[in-house]
């Protein structure tokens, strides 16, 4: 009895232990077929104040401007030297979920559709205003980009209602206001989404950031669930979509572009810390 209760306690830490490896330390590898690996440049691991980084932007001076969806600051990361060097308090806890940068002011986007316009945000005499909005829907919004041919803010949703397309909103730099309707529509029935080999619907792109490339305008969008990256042409037409795989990215939750198109996207911590990654794709 006492062999066999051996061989039996045996069995199930082997049966874990491969099931662990399978799931590389973090989570089951459920990426969809087509997912491809992409060539990781770089990696810098995160602290674990920023285990949940929710949104990064690219600084002039090679660092990143990053926040997470708990807490209402703005983290300073130096990618050089791999360390965080402060955190700026714009605002109380809160689930904020993307950052952009127009000079001096950050803006910070909560998860209800809340901006926050932090107006010199690395001096100790910052301001804050806040900007709220009235949806007819309760949307989930995510990514928030900063468009410099247009003066205004793109801002993502996660979830919407409709099957048929996904919707996103500006918000005007000059007027300081939204505009009422979406200013690009992304149409689930096109062809670019056909490798998913999926019912068209809102589950296609469940979005997590958005982002425009400095040079040529093109708008990134990036998805965190079943992780992919879409892009569009300047007038918000698919051009490409990219699968990713889970074990690369695990949660991937912010995206921007260094000055010379370098992609960075970062990760939130799934059994491990949160990552920012410079990935090449082709």
């Amino acid at each position: 009895m006492h062999k066999a209760a051996l061989l039996i306690v045996f069995g199930v830490v082997s049966l874990v232990g491969l099931v662990y490896l399978s799931f590389d330390g973090f989570s089951p590898e459920t990426s969809r077929q087509g997912a491809q690996l992409v060539e990781i440049i770089n990696q810098w691991d995160l602290p674990d104040t920023l285990k949940e980084v929710s949104g990064i932007a690219y600084m002039p001076n090679g660092k990143m401007a990053c926040v997470q969806d708990e807490d209402g600051f703005i983290f300073i990361y130096n990618l050089e030297n791999a360390s965080l060097e402060r955190k700026i308090e714009f605002a109380e806890p809160g689930d904020y979920e993307g950052i952009a940068l127009v000079g001096t002011t950050a803006y910070v986007l909560k998860s209800d559709g809340t901006l926050f316009e932090v107006i010199n945000f690395e001096n100790d005499r910052l301001k804050t205003v806040e900007y709220s909005f009235d949806f007819s829907e309760n949307y989930n919004f995510e990514g928030l980009a900063y468009d410099q041919r247009k003066n205004r803010l793109l801002l993502g949703i996660k979830d919407e209602t409709d099957d048929d397309f996904k919707s996103i909103y500006a918000f005007d730099l000059e007027t300081k206001k939204i505009i009422d309707e979406p200013v690009y529509k992304i149409y689930f029935k096109h062809p670019v989404f056909e490798k998913l080999d999926m019912k068209p619907s809102n589950k296609m792109l469940q979005l997590s950031e958005i982002t425009i490339h400095p040079d040529n305008g093109k708008i990134f969008i990036l998805e965190a669930e079943n992780p992919k990256l879409l892009i569009l042409d300047s007038s918000g037409i698919p051009e490409n979509l990219y699968v990713f795989k889970k074990k690369q990215f695990h949660q991937a939750e912010g995206l921007t572009f260094g000055p010379s198109g370098e992609l960075f996207i970062s990760n939130e911590g799934s059994g491990g810390c949160g990552n920012i990654l410079s990935i090449s794709i082709n």
